[in-house]
């Protein structure tokens, strides 16, 4: 299991990767504690909540990047010419095969959390522009 995620009180960046429950997730600069992975994490090791910030709203994307994703269909629309459009059909292949192979992660609404390498929790969906408005206006 793996957490990406930013202090709240020094803004650093931190990565924490444990198979422990017990374990307390802490700033590496600041050394302000979150609390243990056992507070955010249910009996089957869902997300229930983010560790961070403790916020609900949470959602589930592909860990996928855009750049790399915009990078394969920027290829094929700069190769299409040369080769009668078909780059942009082996583009779209590639990115489906991507889709098919790459695992989901969570993601936090308010601090932009990222979970990695925990059980999908039923609860959470896919990302809602409207759930993210909200706290981005906030």
């Amino acid at each position: 299991m793996t957490i990406e995620a930013l202090c709240p009180k020094c803004g650093k960046a931190n990565e924490f990767e444990t198979e422990d429950r017990a374990f307390v997730l802490s700033c590496h600069s600041c050394g302000n504690a979150f609390g243990p992975v056992s507070d955010f994490v249910s009996q089957n090791g869902e997300v229930t909540h983010c560790g961070i910030c403790g916020c609900r709203d949470l959602y589930i994307q592909k860990d996928f990047s855009r750049v790399i994703g915009c990078t394969i269909a920027a290829i094929g629309a700069i190769l299409a010419p040369f080769t009668r459009f078909l780059s942009l059909l082996v583009a779209a292949l590639v990115d489906l095969v991507l889709y098919k192979v790459l695992p989901f992660i969570t993601i936090c609404y308010r601090c932009k959390s990222i979970y990695r390498d925990f059980p999908l929790n039923s609860a959470h969906e896919s990302f809602n522009l409207g759930i993210n408005d909200r706290y981005r206006s906030a």
